[in-house]
């Protein structure tokens, strides 16, 4: 019994141990940043650097609501890789300029060689537009070897005018999706479509009607006239691709009146082959000239103004 009075006496009259006083080394939440009341939330003040391996940091740290700004993350490959495969796109300003090259280096060169074979049949052909007395000489040898060479030219006028259509549509931003080759063939082709198509309503023409001697003349000028477009067209192509830009549209419109004074002078001579049949056969001439050449023309023009924007 005195024992036991001993010890309870010991317990309750000693003090504390300093040991219990100090922290424990032992435990785990004393390590953690103390939290702080900023702005009205809550919010992690910045952990302690420790030499320890062992100590513990705070794993999620709620965003802080501090005056300083939020830094975007760098766009950079990687980002770019994350969204889809990088794509390197490059703009080529050099691009079509050999295809264009080497179809004016083709028509001079074609055009060289036929002024070497047929020089003088050109000549003649420049002189034809005023002089009727020449049509007349050139339209009685067209029989002969002279016809060959007249179809050689009037094949490089749909050559020389489909790539003047191709500058125009491009002037206009009008594509037709085949590239540079494939463009300037579909229009040459579209050129001789129009004026073949022509050519075999005038021959339907001369067999239903009593005027087969003159449509044979008017076909026959009409090939000399666009010969000569070939002549004056292929160095305005030159100067549309290669001219200063501020130039480029002067020489494209330049082509339009070149063209189109050579088919109002192609009219003035249809007009004068055909003049006898204005007063013998009034109705027959106004079937063609609203058939044959009014009736075209609006065509196109309707075609081309539901391209143009």
């Amino acid at each position: 019994m005195r024992y036991l009075i001993f010890l309870f006496s010991l317990l309750s009259l000693t003090p504390s141990l300093s040991a219990q006083g100090e922290r424990n080394p032992f435990e785990l939440t004393a390590r953690l940043p103390v939290q702080s009341l900023v702005n009205g939330q809550d919010s992690l003040t910045e952990a302690r650097v420790s030499d320890n391996p062992f100590d513990l940091r705070p794993s999620n740290i709620a965003p802080s609501t501090s005056s300083a700004p939020a830094v975007a993350p760098k766009i950079g490959p990687q980002n770019d890789r994350q969204n889809g495969p990088l794509v390197i796109q490059t703009a080529d300003p050099n691009k079509g300029k050999g295809a264009l090259l080497s179809i004016h280096v083709i028509l001079l060169l074609t055009l060289a060689g036929l002024w070497l074979l047929f020089g003088n049949l050109l000549r003649q052909c420049l002189r034809a537009t005023m002089n009727d007395g020449i049509v007349n000489q050139l339209y009685t040898r067209r029989s002969g070897g002279e016809l060959g060479a007249l179809w050689a030219c009037y094949l490089y006028f749909f050559l020389v005018a489909g790539f003047y259509v191709y500058l125009l549509a491009s002037y206009f931003e009008i594509g037709l999706s085949y590239g540079i080759w494939g463009s300037w063939l579909t229009y040459a082709l579209a050129v001789a479509a129009i004026l073949g198509l022509k050519n075999m309503i005038l021959v339907l023409f001369s067999f239903l009607f009593p005027v087969r001697k003159e449509v044979s003349r008017y076909v026959f000028v009409l090939m000399i006239f666009a010969i000569l477009g070939g002549l004056f067209i292929a160095p305005v192509n030159l100067l549309i691709s290669y001219a200063p830009v501020e130039w480029r549209t002067t020489f494209l419109y330049g082509g339009v009146v070149v063209l189109v004074g050579i088919y109002v002078l192609h009219l003035m001579r249809g007009m004068f082959i055909g003049s006898r049949l204005f007063f013998s056969r009034p109705v027959h001439f106004l079937l063609y000239i609203c058939a044959i050449e009014l009736a075209p023309l609006l065509l196109i023009y309707y075609y081309v103004s539901g391209l143009l924007p």
